[in-house]
């Protein structure tokens, strides 16, 4: 790979490293991440650059998915046992994708990556050449037909998807059926199922106002089902054809978000992630808005609560989308001098053997095709993907680094209440951003 790419990617991505990437991951309390990762201990290899040692090929796999770390030495493992003539070296290190960031400003690339191909930073490293073009490849005939037309980069194949994620609400089946209150399909179902929780003396909902990420995510995603395509009202505002509040989203979504508020806890600005996601697993709220990687950590900490995530339903009321993200999706790097043995591995995690062992394991919706989905948790998010009924969540097509500053106004949009005040700040944000963006 040139390095005037390499060059050209990171003084181009230089904001998401300063004031935090819109893809990368919380710090481990968050215990979340918008693809589906939470932070683990690192587990950094030495030199692991691709290397030839006798009649044994030694490949570098940079792994952003920092919870799978275990789920992915036992599929190294497998592979490695019919292909002995194969090594795999696992590299996860701590904040991965800035640290990727840097090392291809370096010119040091892996050899195979796990990557978000919807996402611009990795469409980027497509158009630059950075990673191998697999069109051609028979295993990525396996990959559902809609996945693979979403992942792809002008038409060609830069990545291996496995697993999408999914933005929804969480629900103690058990709470609603107790007290029994219906789980909501509208919006207006949504709020008097918050007031018969209430009622009843129940927390309907928790928040996790503290931790700026998670809230950035909600206003996100509920922006984007509000309005699937509201990128586009970002981009109208950020040129200055129109503002906020002349667009009827904006203050749908943050009365919407103020209005769910009434219904949780007191102090939604003093709990954190690993709070709300406790007060779900311990049965003392109803609700969470939250994604399809925080089930695991609820199941950890309680395997026996019923939980189970729906769709958030549009304020507006019309259509529930389901805003979705490729979870885990493996790349080739034109950098790899194995690229043979490298394909050997994806056709190796393409197959419906792997693939089902990663899917019974990482939990997340398959797009491997002949996957059983043994999930129940996320079996109604996953009907929804199945049927085409999401979109991409937004920050997918956002410049880096706007999701991060928008996260303040956010919280003192909670705080203050002051809707006007919250469009005029984004009015500002939108213009820093979206100015220049096509």
């Amino acid at each position: 790979m040139r390095k005037r790419t390499s060059r050209v990617l990171a003084a181009a991505l230089a904001g998401m490293m300063l004031v935090g990437c819109g893809t990368s991951q919380p710090a481990a309390t968050e215990a979340a991440k918008d693809n589906g990762g939470g932070q683990t201990e690192a587990a950094k290899t030495e030199d692991t650059k691709s290397t030839e040692s006798g009649d044994k090929v030694t490949l570098e796999l940079y792994l952003q998915k920092t919870d799978v770390v275990d789920i992915f030495q036992e599929m190294i493992g497998q592979f490695e046992e019919k292909n002995p003539d194969i090594h795999i070296e696992l590299t996860c290190v701590p904040d991965p994708e800035t640290a990727l960031v840097t090392r291809i400003a370096s010119n040091d690339y892996p050899d195979i990556v796990t990557i978000w191909p919807a996402e611009k930073f990795y469409r980027d490293l497509m158009r630059d050449g950075a990673l191998m073009d697999i069109s051609d490849q028979a295993f990525m005939d396996q990959v559902s037909e809609g996945t693979r037309a979403i992942a792809q980069y002008d038409g060609k194949d830069y990545s291996l998807s496995m697993a999408m994620s999914a933005y929804g609400l969480i629900v103690n089946n058990q709470l609603f059926e107790e007290n029994g209150i219906e789980k909501p399909q509208t919006w207006d179902q949504l709020i008097d199922a918050a007031k018969a929780f209430q009622e009843k003396g129940i927390q309907a909902f928790t928040f996790c106002d503290k931790s700026t990420e998670p809230l950035g995510q909600q206003a996100e995603r509920m922006s984007g089902i509000i309005n699937n395509d509201i990128t586009s009202q970002f981009k109208k505002v950020g040129k200055g054809e129109s503002k906020w509040a002349d667009e009827p989203e904006m203050k749908t979504l943050a009365e919407a978000m103020l209005q769910i508020r009434e219904y949780g806890q007191a102090d939604t600005l003093g709990t954190g992630s690993e709070d709300s996601l406790n007060d779900m697993a311990t049965g003392k709220a109803a609700m969470l808005l939250y994604g399809s990687w925080g089930i695991q950590t609820i199941l950890n900490l309680n395997p026996d609560i019923d939980i189970e995530m729906i769709a958030i339903p549009n304020p507006t009321g019309g259509e529930s989308m389901v805003p979705a993200s490729i979870d885990t999706a493996l790349s080739i790097t034109e950098a790899c001098e194995n690229k043979e043995a490298a394909l050997k591995f994806l056709e190796f995690m393409s197959t419906t053997e792997t693939a089902q062992f990663y899917a019974d394991n990482e939990q997340n919706p398959p797009v491997i095709k002949g996957v059983n989905y043994n999930r129940p948790q996320l079996q109604s998010m996953a009907d929804k993907l199945n049927a085409g009924e999401y979109f991409f969540s937004p920050s997918v097509y956002w410049p880096a680094g706007f999701r991060k500053s928008w996260e303040a106004p956010l919280q003192q949009l909670v705080m203050t209440k002051d809707v006007d005040a919250f469009m005029n700040d984004t009015d500002a944000i939108s213009v820093e951003y979206f100015a220049n963006e096509e």
